[in-house]
Parts: C-alpha cells; structure tokens; sequence
C-alpha cells in the first residue's frame, strides 16, 4: 500500500548500531614500584552488555520487515489492479495473524480508500473497521515500547513516525464519520419518518375537527330556523336536508379528527422520543482513553456522531 508522509522508503527499516569494539585492558603506569597495572575499560564493558539487546531488536525487525515485506507488496497489485477489496483482505488478516502494527495501519488506510467508493452504510462500515485497526495498532505500538524484545516489530527509531500515520489515519476517520452516523442511523430516520407521519396525521385530524364543528353548526342552525317554516313545505325540506348534512359532517369529522389527533400526537411523540434516543446514541460515542509511549503522556478523545 502507499507509504504514509514521513515513511521511510525502505519499509522502515533502519541498520543498528556499529558493535562496539571488543573490550580490551588498558595498561596504566605509574611512578610507584611494582608491576605494571591493569585497568578495565569499565564503559566498553557496560556498551558490551548493551550489544545483546541491540542485536535481537535489530533481528526482530529484520524478521517482521522480511514477513510483512511479501503481503505489502501482493496488496499493492491487488490494489493497482483495481481490486482494493482483496487488498484489503490480505493486509488484515496478515496484521492479525502477524500481530503486526505496520500492517493494521496499513489495512486501515486502504480501508479508507475503499470506504469513499461505497454508499453510505458501506462506507460508515469500513470507516469504522479502520478505527478498529488503528486501536490495535496503537496497542501493538504501545507493546512494542514496553521492552520486551519478542513484542518489538518496529525499529524504536520509526515509532514516531508510526504514531504520526496512525493520527492521521485516526482524523480522516473522525471527520468522516459525523455525517455518515447520521445518514445511516436507522433511530435517526425512523424518528424522521414518525414525525413526518405524526404531523400529517395530526393536521389531518384538526381539518377533520374542523368538519365537525361545521356540521354542528349547520345543524344548530336548522334546528333555529325550522321552527319558523310554519309548517311550509318549501321551507322545511331544505332545512331538514341541512340539518341532516350537518349531522353527517358532524359524526364523520369526529371519529376522524379523533383518532387522527390522536394518532397525530402519538407518533409525533415517538419520533421526539426516537432523536432523543439518537442524541444520546451520538453522544455515547465520545471515548477518553490514556495514550502512553516512552516519548509523551496524556490522554486521547475521540468523538464520533
């Protein structure tokens, strides 16, 4: 996969330190009588003992450079290939068969690549699962710093610059997730959907509320006027057919502006209930967490909405 700004361009590896010369005694004279007398190079000693240590960290990275070399280099055909997918199959189960930090990162960068060309719920999936490689590749690099020889498969030299790539990787994923989260939380779009639903439902009801107290009016207003028809023909059967539409509007728009009100209010309801519960969702994403290496202390945060 591509390197990362401030990689080095030969796979991280870097040649360990010259040996230090084999220890020799020094001869030191002396204007008292006697033989000559010795003295130890005691600073050559400590570097000798030094030596070993240097020596198995140099062959541990040899041996995770030499291992990781062959899939870095298969990914990067896959990929020049157009087949981005397959490189990222081969880079994650490496770094996970491997334990191997470089490869994490490296799956979580083609990752991303892969993730801005999905649709939004492939992408929100792919963009997590790089943070996901980069948490166990911070934890690997923090393995690699606690001292022992076995855990170490980055030159001490490259952890900085393993930390920079890792930031970098980590931001891309943070700013890219926002919109993602709210594109495709289904919470978020049922709510959506319930308030819209709920507020169509609701102004139905109050028109229909509307039709029943037109209908009670008309029907009032018969009864007032049949009285006075006097028993004329000509004035009562309009009066009646009124007084009986009236009575219609007024039953019909009861049932429906009840139950749509009541409906209405009930799903408006759900929908706050649902984007308070989307909040909260949003809100639980926010993560503290200690970040520790031999070169700086603090804590990290991240939020995600």
């Amino acid at each position: 996969m591509g390197r990362p700004a401030g990689e080095s361009t030969n796979g991280w590896k870097t040649e360990s330190a010259a040996a230090p010369a084999a220890d020799d005694d020094t001869v030191v004279l002396d204007d008292s009588p006697g033989p000559a007398k010795k003295k130890s190079g005691s600073g050559k000693k400590k570097a000798a003992k030094a030596q070993p240590r240097e020596v198995m960290i140099k062959a541990q990275v040899e041996k995770a450079e030499a291992e990781r070399a062959p899939l870095q280099d298969q990914a990067q055909q896959l990929s020049d290939a157009g087949n981005l997918e397959g490189a990222v199959g081969l880079l994650a189960g490496g770094a996970e068969a491997l334990r191997d930090p470089v490869l994490h990162l490296a799956a979580a960068d083609a990752r991303q690549k892969l993730a801005r060309k999905r649709s939004a719920d492939q992408a929100k999936a792919e963009w997590e699962a790089s943070l996901r490689h980069i948490d166990r590749a911070d934890a690997l690099l923090a393995a690699n710093s606690g001292g022992a020889v076995d855990g170490i498969r980055v030159n001490p030299d490259d952890l900085e610059t393993m930390h920079a790539w890792s930031t970098e990787l980590r931001t891309a994923a943070d700013s890219a997730l926002p919109d993602l989260v709210r594109r495709t939380n289904p919470v978020r779009r049922n709510a959506r959907g319930e308030l819209i639903a709920g507020s169509i439902f609701l102004a139905g009801g109050l028109a229909a509320l509307g039709v029943m107290g037109g209908g009670i009016y008309l029907s009032k207003s018969a009864d007032r006027e049949l009285p006075k028809a006097m028993g004329n023909e000509d004035y009562i059967a309009p009066l009646e057919a009124q007084k009986k539409q009236g009575d219609t509007m007024t039953a019909a728009g009861a049932v429906a502006g009840v139950l749509g009100v009541a409906l209405g209010v009930t799903l408006v309801a759900l929908g706050a209930t649902d984007f308070k519960k989307a909040r909260q969702e949003q809100l639980s994403r926010v993560r503290v967490a200690p970040a520790v290496s031999p070169t700086f202390g603090g804590m990290f945060l991240s939020a995600r909405f």
